[in-house]
């Protein structure tokens, strides 16, 4: 979650310097622009650090329901991924190889499977994020990640 601090904490302070730049313009004395700069501070610290324990607590609640998908003992579960890899495999194997050898060979006019755009932005996706964190793990990068892409445990 470092990087997620490190951008929010550069426009934090990018918003406190903007925010400085008005209150020098109406505040005249510089214990009130002190005061003004650090409340405004305290304010978008508290905004930041409430954004980021959102987000780990998302990143965290998703993190349980795949670990809990991966160990209970319902296999087809654990293998959804690659079935929906291999049966888009199947599909397409079907429509650009068997359909057209069909036609070609015996004059028989074979309607291939109609695969919606949908299809291929879904399957796509999923061999994409397969692919890569499968990569990932066969050359040992062991982060969270790889192990939510590719529902591996750390080990310790």
């Amino acid at each position: 979650m470092s990087w997620i601090s490190d951008i929010f904490a550069g426009g934090a302070s990018g918003i406190i310097d903007g925010v400085g730049d008005v209150v020098d313009r109406f505040v005249t004395t510089g214990d009130e622009k002190n005061a003004m700069k650090l409340e405004v501070e305290k304010i978008v610290t508290a905004r930041m650090a409430m954004a980021n324990s959102q987000a780990e607590t998302e990143m965290n609640a998703k993190s349980r329901i795949i670990e809990a998908e991966l160990n209970q003992s319902d296999k087809f579960t654990k293998r959804a991924r690659p079935t929906v890899v291999y049966m888009g495999l199947l599909f397409i194997l079907y429509n650009y190889c068997v359909v057209p050898t069909v036609q070609q060979f015996t004059g028989i006019p074979v309607t291939p499977f109609t695969l919606p755009t949908e299809f291929w932005y879904g399957w796509s996706g999923i061999v994409a994020t397969w692919s890569v964190g499968r990569t990932m793990e066969k050359r040992g990068i062991k982060n969270k990640a790889t192990m939510a892409i590719t529902g591996t445990k750390l080990l310790d």
